[in-house]
C-alpha cells in the first residue's frame, strides 16, 4: 500500500448531489467546496485511525514506548552484554566487566568477540544511529553494545519526538487542499516534513485524492482502517449537510408561514 491514493467524493450523498444540480442556491456551496470539506476531514480520520491508533495522550505513550522499545533492543548496555555472556562464558563476562568499569571499552570488545557468546560479534563503542533500523523483531539481537547510557537514553528522546510523523502525513495531504484542519491534535500536526500531498479535480466530478508517500504507511496502517476513516468522514459530512439542510428547510418554511400571515 505504499504511495497510498485516497479519494474523496461526494458518493453516498445523492440527496445533496440532486439538490445541488437543481437547486444550488438553496445550499450556497458548490460541489468542489464540499468534497474539499469531505477530504480534510478524511485526512484527519486517516490520521486518527495510524498508528498509534487514535489522538490521546494514551495513544502518544504507547508510541513513544515502542520507540523506546525499537532503540532499546538495537542498542545493548554493556550490563546487558555481561549478563548475556555469563550465559555462555562466566570467566570471560568477568574480564569483559574488569575491562568495561575501567573504560578500556577495546579490550572489552575483544573479549566478548573471543567469547562463545552469541553476541560475539557486536562492537562495543559509541552509538552509530546507522544501525538503527525500524521495526526490528522481537528477539533478535542487538546491532551494537552503546558505551553510554545517557547517550541511548538521549537518541530514544530524539527519536521519540517523531511520534505522529506518519499521522502528519495525512494531515499535510489535507492542509495542502486549503482551509482549516479540524480535530487533530498537535503531536499530529507538529511534522511539517511528512510527505503528504492532495490532487484536486475541479468541475461536476470534482474530487480530492489524498497522496501520502511514507514509505513504511504499509507498517502503520492498514486497509480495514483507511475503510473505517472513509466511511467516518463519509458519515460526519451526511450529518453536517443535513444539519444544514434542515436550517434551510426550517427558513424556507418561516418566510412561507409570514407570508402566508
Amino acid at each position: 500500500m505504499s504511495n497510498v491514493h485516497i479519494t474523496a467524493k461526494l458518493d453516498g450523498t445523492a440527496d445533496v448531489v440532486r439538490l445541488l444540480r437543481r437547486h444550488p442556491e438553496k445550499i450556497g456551496r458548490t460541489a468542489e467546496s464540499l468534497v474539499k470539506q469531505e477530504a480534510r476531514g478524511l485526512s484527519v480520520e486517516l490520521a486518527r485511525n495510524t498508528r498509534p491508533f487514535g489522538f490521546s495522550d494514551k495513544a502518544r505513550k504507547i508510541g513513544e514506548d515502542a520507540v523506546a522499545k525499537d532503540i532499546s533492543g538495537v542498542f545493548a548496555l554493556p550490563s546487558d552484554a555481561y549478563e548475556e555472556l555469563r550465559k555462555s562464558d562466566p570467566q570471560a563476562a568477568d574480564r569483559y566487566w574488569a575491562n568495561i568499569q575501567n573504560r578500556r571499552f577495546k579490550r572489552a570488545e575483544n573479549n566478548l568477540r573471543q567469547s562463545s557468546s552469541g553476541w560475539n560479534d557486536l562492537a562495543v563503542g559509541r552509538l552509530d544511529p546507522n544501525l538503527h533500523q525500524w521495526g526490528q523483531l522481537g528477539g533478535e539481537k542487538p546491532k551494537q553494545v552503546v558505551t553510554s547510557p545517557k547517550a541511548r537514553e538521549t537518541y530514544i528522546a530524539k527519536i521519540q519526538k517523531r511520534v505522529g510523523f506518519a499521522k502528519g502525513s495525512w494531515i499535510n495531504a489535507g492542509k495542502s487542499i486549503g482551509g482549516r484542519i479540524r480535530g487533530a491534535v498537535q503531536w499530529a500536526t507538529r511534522h511539517k516534513q511528512a510527505p503528504g500531498s492532495a490532487v484536486i479535480k475541479t468541475g461536476d466530478k470534482a474530487s480530492v485524492t489524498l497522496v501520502n508517500k511514507l514509505d513504511y504507511i504499509d507498517d502503520v496502517t492498514t486497509y480495514k482502517t483507511v475503510s473505517l476513516a472513509l466511511e467516518v468522514a463519509a458519515g460526519r459530512l451526511r450529518k453536517a449537510l443535513a444539519t444544514s439542510l434542515r436550517k434551510i428547510n426550517d427558513r424556507t418554511n418561516r418566510a412561507l408561514g409570514r407570508r402566508a400571515g
